[in-house]
């Protein structure tokens, strides 16, 4: 771990996951729409919006959205190198002892079957995203229409045309999506794991298994590191937006950088780091079986050291 270490000193990480430390790791992030997303919660033809004044409404996307998927994909991870038991699966956890992982500990997990009523907090915070423009610019509706068997809208037991049209709202390729996560008291080894999840996750939102193969591209900006965490989240990078500024990848990855420089100063350090010691690691299949198998022990360790296991 000595080249995460001189990306993020190692005070800011925990050996023994019972410890409940000062000292927080922001990551700044940059999600940028590729693919036609649809973000909706109580209404099937809504984007979800926030009115940020009398002028303007942007995409707010739920916090839950993007870390249920990324926590979706740790589980396979997981699953790949065997520190997982075989019998779970995401929300189903039928005893106490299946917590024991990496992926658990990390997100926050509950016994959902048994009469077991055990929780554990995740030790990542996700903030909730906004768009940095309108929402008249970044959706488009269309209307779409359930085809019958026949590939028609002709109902064959009727003899008539079906009433089957419906409209979806989707939010347009090219929508940057400021994010931010903070994460406390985790190991080395359970950051990397983050960080993988992160990196390796490319299908948000709903009707990902048909809409689109990968609607999000990830791009870690950096770290920033403190004591207590900077009020800096995706509400006040798009509230504080110059309404006449160019906005652009390379704009919107400018004014994060900025604006987490002026809060973290020298501790704030350039993503490109982390994601080539990412890159790296998953090039050594050895070193990274030792880092899942360290996270393995470690998460048994800690639950027998908060009485949850024996």
């Amino acid at each position: 771990m000595k080249q995460l270490f001189d990306i993020i000193p190692e005070k800011y990480f925990v050996n023994d996951l019972k410890e409940n430390t000062l000292g927080t790791i922001k990551i700044a992030l940059l999600r940028e729409v590729i693919g036609n997303a649809i973000i909706r919660s109580n209404y099937p033809d809504e984007t979800i919006t926030l009115k940020l004044s009398d002028k303007k409404d942007i995409v707010e996307v739920p916090a839950r959205k993007m870390k249920s998927r990324e926590k979706l994909l740790g589980l396979k991870i997981c699953r790949q190198f065997d520190v997982v038991d075989s019998s779970m699966r995401y929300n189903v956890i039928k005893k106490s002892e299946q917590l024991a992982n990496p992926n658990s500990i990390l997100f926050g997990d509950s016994v959902t079957e048994s009469g077991d009523s055990v929780a554990l907090t995740s030790r990542v915070l996700y903030d909730w995203a906004y768009s940095i423009r309108d929402i008249s610019e970044i959706t488009g509706t269309l209307q779409h229409n359930a085809l019958s068997e026949g590939g028609t809208m002709w109902n064959e037991e009727e003899g008539k045309l079906r009433q089957s049209l419906f409209q979806v709202q989707y939010v347009k390729p090219g929508t940057y999506l400021p994010h931010f996560l903070v994460v406390e008291n985790v190991t080395p080894e359970l950051f990397v794991h983050l960080l993988t999840c992160v990196m390796q996750q490319s299908r948000y939102f709903a009707q990902s298994t048909t809409n689109s193969p990968s609607n999000i591209k990830n791009h870690i900006l950096g770290v920033g590191f403190s004591k207590f965490e900077q009020p800096i989240n995706s509400y006040t990078i798009t509230k504080n937006w110059k309404e006449d500024a160019t906005v652009s990848l390379d704009a919107v990855t400018d004014v994060i950088n900025n604006t987490m420089v002026d809060a973290y100063g020298d501790n704030y350090k350039r993503g490109k780091y982390l994601t080539e010691f990412i890159n790296e690691l998953w090039k050594d299949e050895t070193a990274l079986q030792a880092n899942y198998k360290k996270a393995k022990q470690d998460c048994v360790q800690f639950l027998k050291d908060i009485k949850i296991t024996k």
